[in-house]
């Protein structure tokens, strides 16, 4: 039985923003592509996401790279893919420094 691999800080932030890429489409269920994300400037209030879909991105982040995310003190950093990047960085850095 191998053992899940354990989230480091060592991911590349280019492949931790591609991961969370992913989840932010995946979370818009279909109604999201990534040009139009792009198109928005990576903002996804540019792009209407709605609250539904955060609550399905902010579960899928803290399920998948193993981070806890609290939306009602870090909501600033929701607005954009680059600013939730920087916060799972930040919260990656913390938990090793732990």
């Amino acid at each position: 039985m191998t053992t899940p691999k354990e989230n480091t800080v060592q991911t590349p932030p280019d492949d931790i923003r591609s991961h969370i890429v992913r989840i932010v489409l995946a979370s818009a269920e279909g109604d999201l592509a990534e040009q139009d994300l792009a198109a928005a400037n990576w903002s996804l209030a540019g792009v209407s996401y709605s609250s539904l879909a955060y609550i399905r991105m902010i579960d899928t982040i803290e399920n998948e790279l193993g981070v806890y995310l609290d939306p009602e003190e870090e909501s600033d950093r929701f607005e954009t893919v680059d600013s939730l990047v920087d916060l799972v960085v930040q919260h990656l850095r913390e938990s090793a420094d732990a």
